[in-house]
């Protein structure tokens, strides 16, 4: 994942990685942040060598944009030309690795029309964040009531609009949304469960019980992710994680995951679908900050760690440095499987 400062942030990246590694938790997935402060495309090509093709990826995308177009003129039809023209050398630079994921265009109107007219011509997907983006942020500015702040600066905005930026990407990816789901009569008749399994199901006195054991995890959301939701209801579609109980009685039900008491739902809404994945606390959030931590340790410190030193050819630092990635990643290949979660619905009285 090469970029600019942007990317050095380590928050949409991460988020990025958090999910893919939930989605698809049997794979052996690694990713790694190659984000520079202040860099152009040019500069990425230039260390190109040892901070990208050193880890001898088989997809890479590029998060390339915002300075490059620093002292140009928009409105010149010539203004994207130096970008473009070095983009189409960075992807000649990694055409012989594997395949290129996406190259995601942050720049003003014109350089993103022109990049994806390069992706056209060069065959590789372009994602443009720049306009939804720029529909969505703007309308939350002018929001003087319920609009949300972005912190940072005008170039370098906080984990809440870093989700909405994840987010994009991963809808112009088309990504698989569908994680598990699940039917349940209130009598424990288990009628339909999909990439799941039901087990230990028990109904008496109008309290239903059962064990779920999905195959695959919804995104994990830290809690700048759930105030993204609000923003941008999109990302509870990105994890289709549901739970039907048709025909309760009419009335509120208290819902708990693990003893711990997560959520109070109508039968109309439990008999429609209830997405799982809006939970913001319980067993669900606590995993989200275990893996979201373990991804920051291996982002920050001992990628930092691997990249200093296969730039400076030292294979005794890039050997232990690997370890320490090793190591890490053993540990977050088993955060991100699937672990079972026991229910409770029973009435509010």
């Amino acid at each position: 994942m090469a970029g600019d400062s942007i990317t050095a942030q380590r928050l949409h990246t991460n988020f990025i990685e958090a999910f893919f590694r939930t989605r698809y938790p049997q794979w052996h997935l690694h990713f790694r942040n190659s984000g520079r402060g202040g860099n152009r495309v040019g500069d990425v090509s230039g260390r190109f060598d040892y901070d990208v093709a050193a880890w001898k990826p088989t997809i890479v995308s590029v998060e390339l944009g915002m300075n490059d177009t620093y002292g140009a003129n928009p409105d010149s039809k010539d203004a994207p030309s130096i970008y473009i023209n070095d983009m189409r050398l960075l992807v000649n630079d990694g055409s012989t690795m594997g395949k290129w994921n996406s190259v995601q265009g942050h720049a003003l109107d014109p350089f993103t029309d022109a990049l994806k007219e390069l992706g056209q011509k060069e065959n590789f997907p372009v994602v443009d964040q720049f306009h939804p983006l720029l529909t969505l942020w703007a309308a939350n500015q002018a929001d003087k009531v319920n609009g949300i702040s972005f912190g940072g600066d005008a170039v370098h905005v906080n984990a809440i609009a870093q989700y909405t930026m994840a987010a994009t990407i991963l809808k112009a990816l088309d990504v698989d949304r569908e994680v598990s789901s699940a039917t349940i009569n209130p009598d424990g008749e288990v009628v339909a469960s999909t990439s799941c399994k039901i087990s230990d199901v028990a109904s008496s006195g109008g309290k239903l019980s059962f064990t779920r054991l999905d195959e695959r995890s919804p995104w994990p959301l830290l809690q700048d992710g759930v105030t993204a939701e609000k923003l941008m209801p999109e990302i509870t579609d990105l994890s289709r994680y549901t739970l039907t109980i048709p025909n309760l009685p009419a009335g509120q039900y208290r819902i708990t995951m693990n003893d711990k008491p997560v959520a109070t739902l109508s039968n109309e809404v439990l008999a429609k679908g209830w997405n799982i994945s809006t939970v913001s606390e319980g067993p669900l959030a606590d995993r989200a900050v275990a893996i979201m931590g373990l991804i920051n340790e291996l982002q920050s410190p001992l990628n930092e760690a691997w990249r200093s030193a296969s730039q400076a050819k030292d294979s005794g630092k890039l050997a232990a440095a690997q370890k320490d990635i090793d190591d890490t990643e053993a540990k977050l290949q088993a955060a991100c499987q699937p672990a079972p979660i026991r229910f409770v619905i029973e009435p509010v009285k």
